[in-house]
């Protein structure tokens, strides 16, 4: 008799114990679908949430966020036994940091693919890292090179800088009329790449480029460049750069007395820009911006009311629909293949996906066949559309 009570309560115990080391293992037990498990998935993202670049790669970070919290939210990820997490990497706009950002990533095994990078000069060199573990890349990095590497892992959520420089290019020359310019770029494989084919497309439509000029990324006084233009009475400055850079170029000409406008590309699109420029500085300012604004994308008007409502009213910037979208790729990845980075990997390059931007797919280089653009006006103290393609 006291053996089966002895025998009795050392199977009690190890049950306990099972129990105990079970809830010490990360997995929570699902109580409404019948599986065993919740398995964590996690998504990288890697952008600049520091430095000149940061307003860009904090909101896109927002918007990854909520795309995890409505994907684990919904009933085909609660019935799959996922749960969805974001892993966060600062590359601070630097391509160094963004290779040790990389192998961080790789890293961490719970990770499927990466968000990421922002910038060209970032995304570029990150990207063999990424690829060295089979790790699926989604990026709005817009410099040619970042697909024609021909990795199997990379794809492009927006136009590249061709597409946008050639637009901007025919923009001037046709639509605004405009016969001479000045061209100025970062130094950045982004604004350089974004300056020349814009210079390219602007001489093809018989445009005289009367200066091109490269300046350094940290640059902040252009006053020796704006003195040498003036003689040169262009009708505009191409600056291919950062909103930050661009809005001190716009702000030192206009007091200067070279009253023309700054044109830019889709860095430029922020209101940051115009508040740094100053009002009057930046009215008549044009940029360039990659796909529609979000009133015209599919569900944008959606998003920008969930990301208000998650985000005490802020309004998205520029890349944060592309950046959700992204998100929800992986997602749907996932949930087609398992958590696998290879086979994730090879899903993305098969599957169309419909999002708040619209439906795409990415094509055998890794690029979008979503490529519309944008060009915006600073009129009243806001950007308002005036060109889309």
């Amino acid at each position: 008799m006291h053996r089966n009570i002895r025998l009795f309560v050392m199977l009690a115990a190890s049950a306990l114990i099972a129990v105990a080391l079970s809830g010490c293992s990360g997995q929570t037990p699902v109580a409404d679908n019948g599986a065993a498990t919740v398995k964590t998935v996690k998504v990288g993202f890697a952008a600049p949430l520091t430095g000149d670049n940061a307003v860009y790669g904090q909101g896109m970070e927002r918007a990854v966020k909520l795309a995890l919290k409505e994907a684990n939210a919904s009933a085909e990820v609660k019935k799959a036994g996922y749960t969805f997490e974001i892993a966060s990497q600062d590359d601070q706009g630097d391509p160094k940091q963004a290779v040790s950002v990389a192998n961080l990533i790789i890293g961490d095994k719970g990770v499927v693919g990466v968000v990421g990078h922002f910038n060209s000069g970032c995304s570029i060199p990150a990207s063999p890292v990424y690829n060295s573990a089979n790790m699926a890349m989604v990026s709005v990095s817009t410099n040619p090179k970042l697909t024609a590497q021909g990795l199997a892992n990379v794809n492009r959520i927006v136009a590249k800088d061709d597409s946008q420089g050639r637009f901007a290019g025919d923009m001037v020359a046709k639509d605004l009329g405009f016969k001479k310019v000045v061209v100025m770029s970062d130094g950045t494989p982004y604004g350089d790449g974004l300056a020349d084919e814009f210079a390219k497309a602007f001489k093809a439509d018989d445009g005289t480029v009367l200066a091109q000029e490269k300046v350094q990324s940290k640059d902040v006084d252009f006053s020796a460049l704006v003195t040498r233009f003036k003689p040169l009475a262009p009708q505009a400055i191409y600056f291919g750069g950062t909103h930050t850079q661009g809005a001190t170029l716009s702000k030192q000409a206009k007091e200067s007395g070279l009253k023309v406008p700054v044109i830019g590309g889709d860095m430029l699109f922020s209101p940051d820009y115009i508040s740094l420029a100053g009002g009057v500085a930046a009215e008549g300012d044009i940029c360039t911006s990659l796909g529609l604004p979000l009133e015209q994308q599919p569900k944008g008007l959606e998003f920008k009311a969930a990301y208000g409502k998650e985000y005490g009213g802020k309004t998205p910037e520029a890349y944060d629909s592309y950046a959700y979208d992204s998100a929800w790729v992986f997602v749907k990845a996932v949930l087609k293949t398992g958590p696998d980075r290879k086979k994730v990997e090879e899903a993305i390059r098969m599957t169309e996906f419909s999002g708040v931007t619209g439906t795409f797919r990415f094509d055998t280089n890794g690029d979008t066949t979503n490529q519309a653009i944008s060009a915006y006006k600073v009129t009243g103290g806001k950007w308002e559309q005036i060109l889309k393609k």
